[in-house]
């Protein structure tokens, strides 16, 4: 689609004319969930990666996975899902499939936080806007509410979970979303954290996914995030595994 290439284009030359790196963003990436952190108000975060799948005879290249996030007011955010330029390769057959994936448009909410910011509680909004390629689109608008915690258990030992629920649009069926994620940053490389946890997702046909995940990520100059991620399916033996980057900006004073 020529308007994502022309969305992503201007991002990148706003920010490289008009931003300045933020080094305490904190990115909703890697991991299957999202995280409970609100980008401040002013402040855009770009978040990226690309990802290879396989399972069922079916290899998948996505590449893009692009996330934008922009601080509109106290608590709240507002999220643009480019995602991602996919490829198909069929074992069996030798087809091909191209395309890009469905637009998203979204807001996330933070509902709670407690002074010492050791627990955090926010709300996602989210519609799946039927753009993409016909091998990659769900061709109907597909809203899903998210509700997602965020729990400090030590400085360096923190737990993450999410609930999700997809309401079923057309011949879609509903599904939930279930994460559990415990996150952990090593004491002498504080810009150095591991994650490992469950992903499940819950199918109203009783088609229900089950994933093992887990990934690291690294900071490096300027705030900027790299990280590497993985996750196997139990139930169909399927696999992928990514890596990403995420940025914080906010905008340059004159």
């Amino acid at each position: 689609m020529k308007y994502t290439h022309l969305i992503t284009a201007f991002c990148f030359v706003l920010i490289s004319n008009h931003a300045i790196a933020q080094e305490n963003y904190t990115p909703d990436r890697p991991g299957i969930g999202n995280g409970s952190y609100v980008v401040e108000a002013g402040i855009f975060g770009l978040e990226t990666g690309v990802q290879l799948s396989t399972g069922n005879a079916v290899n998948q290249f996505d590449i893009g996975q692009m996330l934008l996030r922009f601080g509109v007011m106290e608590n709240l955010e507002l999220r643009a899902l480019l995602n991602s330029y996919s490829t198909q390769y069929f074992d069996q057959t030798d087809a091909v499939n191209s395309g890009f994936q469905d637009l998203g448009l979204a807001a996330k909410y933070k509902l709670y936080e407690t002074e010492d910011g050791q627990t955090r509680i926010s709300t996602i909004g989210k519609i799946s806007v039927p753009v993409g390629a016909s091998a990659f689109t769900n061709d109907e608008i597909v809203p899903t509410l998210f509700l997602v915690g965020d729990q400090s258990l030590t400085n360096n030992l923190s737990l993450s979970s999410n609930l999700g629920y997809t309401f079923g649009v057309g011949d879609l069926s509903d599904n939930w979303l279930f994460t559990l994620t415990p996150g952990f940053s090593f004491p002498n490389q504080q810009n150095l954290s591991a994650y490992a946890g469950y992903a499940g997702i819950y199918d109203g046909n009783n088609v229900n996914l089950h994933y093992a995940e887990a990934g690291l990520a690294l900071v490096v100059n300027d705030g900027a995030q790299l990280d590497l991620n993985a996750g196997y399916e139990l139930e169909q033996e399927s696999f992928f595994i990514g890596i990403g980057f995420a940025q914080g900006f906010a905008t340059a004073r004159n």
